[in-house]
């Protein structure tokens, strides 16, 4: 039987606890809007994640060619290679040369992490756990993860997330180089391709920036929002942000001027380009556009007479036609207008309204009979004389 529910009622970290101290096999699924995320769990460890978003091969596809190690044209290869063969991505990339089979788990790695920690930040969302397991899991190169060892990190992360995200402008927002950044030299522009096997303790080099500092700058070759660029980086998503917003308060970033041009990536899910249109901002027409659709009515408006074939605007016009009131109708107008001027019956009050009476108001002036509701004395009983 699924176990399911809402983040609401029971938040993630009490339900991957729940899932490693029972050891359960089976996948959790986790939803929020048009997003989820899988993860799978083999005696309570996690063995697999991935993400409608983004796909964790993807990713790796495109980092890989963020890195040097594979040029846009390898990956469409690897694309087309894998459509004929039904290989997994990790195992054409070794098979190729291109990683070594720790690159490859430790990306892998990475990716999960990445998916499981930016999920950990969900506030709202649903949850289902089915003990089923999908036959395709890539156990070779995945390496289980403890889910103690998400937990610790999930938290750190949700501690100092808020911070991070106040000094960013936005995930949209699309950040470029600024004249400092572009005259500034790179200790990683002489040996990129050491990143990959790197890793270890940051240093400050020349340029006065940790190596992490630098190779997000470096992503920066084209204005690229904050989004984009998590998606291309080897590190987590907190530690991207943070980069960027040292960056930002350093002055080596800074907010896109005008239009930004199309980004092109090698995109592996499709085995096409992701083409990423132009913010194009305010349109100069759109002003004169909404004041053309309040004035064209004005503009095109004639009177209407009774007739029109038009029912909605000639209703809006006076008509020289006078509905006589008939029957009950007619005295229930003479009611009221005897009752809001008794004194004259609403004469005056009725032809101010545009319906005069003819003649008297038919309704008897009431102020001139005895009031029902007063009290009336009985008459005292008259004395009988003694005989």
């Amino acid at each position: 039987m699924a176990l399911e529910g809402s983040l609401r009622d029971f938040d993630l970290f009490s339900l991957f606890n729940m899932i490693k101290i029972q050891g359960k096999n089976g996948t959790l699924v986790l939803s929020q809007g048009q997003e989820f995320v899988k993860v799978f769990f083999e005696s309570g460890e996690i063995v697999g994640c991935d993400s409608n978003q983004v796909r964790m091969e993807d990713r790796l596809g495109t980092m890989l060619v963020r890195l040097g190690r594979l040029t846009g044209e390898e990956l469409l290869g690897m694309v087309q290679l894998q459509r004929q063969t039904l290989k997994r991505m990790g195992t054409l990339l070794l098979e190729s040369g291109k990683v070594t089979p720790s690159d490859l788990q430790d990306a892998l790695f990475s990716q999960a992490t990445s998916i499981l920690h930016r999920t950990f930040r969900w506030v709202e969302g649903d949850y289902r756990f089915d003990s089923m397991l999908p036959p395709d899991l890539d156990r070779d190169h995945f390496v289980p993860i403890p889910v103690d060892t998400v937990l610790m990190e999930a938290a750190r992360i949700q501690d100092e997330w808020p911070e991070v995200e106040r000094r960013l402008p936005g995930m949209d927002v699309l950040l470029e180089k600024s004249a400092n950044a572009q005259a500034l030299h790179l200790d990683i522009n002489r040996d990129v391709s050491s990143f990959l096997d790197g890793g270890g303790q940051m240093h400050h080099g020349s340029s006065g920036l940790t190596h992490e500092q630098e190779m997000i700058l470096s992503y920066f070759e084209q204005p690229e929002s904050i989004k984009g660029i998590i998606q291309v980086s080897r590190y987590e998503e907190l530690d991207t942000c943070k980069a960027i917003a040292d960056l930002i308060e350093a002055g080596l970033l800074e907010p896109a001027m005008g239009d930004a041009p199309l980004v092109v990536r090698p995109w592996v899910m499709e085995g096409t380009f992701e083409q990423i249109p132009k913010d194009w901002g305010s349109s100069r027409f759109l002003w004169p556009l909404v004041a053309l659709g309040f004035l064209a009515p004005l503009m095109l408006y004639v009177p209407h007479q009774r007739g029109s074939m038009n029912m909605g605007l000639a209703s809006l016009q006076p008509v020289d036609v006078r509905v006589v009131p008939e029957g009950p109708t007619r005295l229930r107008q003479a009611w009221a207008l005897r009752m809001a001027s008794p004194k004259d019956g609403g004469l005056v009050l009725a032809k101010d309204l545009g319906r005069p009476l003819e003649g008297t108001n038919p309704v008897a002036d009431l102020t001139k009979f005895p009031d029902p509701m007063a009290k009336v004395e009985a008459p005292s009983p008259k004395s009988t004389p003694k005989k």
